[in-house]
């Protein structure tokens, strides 16, 4: 049903197994690349160490990515927070996530104890900017067209955003 369309299919999971498992039925369908969601702030998905629940564990985070980029052939991107509590999480996570070839880091800079309230914390974006080996996308409260002019103001070397909650929310 989406022939035509280049469609990056999005896995949840902390188990490496369970993500190449998912990588391989998809690629029956023709997907070359797929997006770990290391962002979701919801208590139901955080609670199982998934989303950005994941982002807890750093250890295992690594052992997981080490074991999913070994194990398939296909691009991976991640969409992550920055951080779990506190954005001082953020170089640690970044040091681990410049270990592997990420064909795209989407940044949502807030942590999971924010959900989707305050405001992001751009100087985060601007490390991760400063800092990723992989091409970085930004995600987060570009709900029109001004705030995304106003984005890109202050950040003109950014090539790659994110529209989730503004264009659900209007898609015109």
């Amino acid at each position: 049903n989406n022939a035509g369309l280049y469609l990056v299919p999005q896995i949840m999971t902390n188990q490496a197994e369970m993500f190449l498992q998912t990588v391989e039925y998809l690629q029956q369908f023709g997907y070359n690349e797929v997006n770990l969601n290391l962002g979701c702030p919801a208590a139901t998905v955080v609670s199982r160490k998934k989303g950005s629940g994941f982002l807890t564990e750093p250890k295992k985070l690594e052992s997981f990515l080490k074991e999913i980029y070994e194990g398939t052939n296909v691009k991976i991107s991640i969409k992550t927070r920055i951080g779990y509590e506190s954005a001082e999480e953020f170089p640690i996570l970044l040091s681990i996530f410049n270990q592997f070839p990420i064909s795209e880091l989407i940044v949502h800079p807030r942590v999971q104890a924010d959900q989707y309230h305050g405001q992001p914390d751009l100087e985060a974006f601007a490390y991760a900017l400063a800092h990723s080996r992989a091409p970085v996308c930004y995600n987060g409260d570009l709900f029109d067209a001004p705030a995304v002019h106003a984005f890109q103001a202050r950040f003109p070397a950014v090539e790659r955003i994110m529209l989730g909650r503004g264009l659900a929310a209007n898609p015109g």
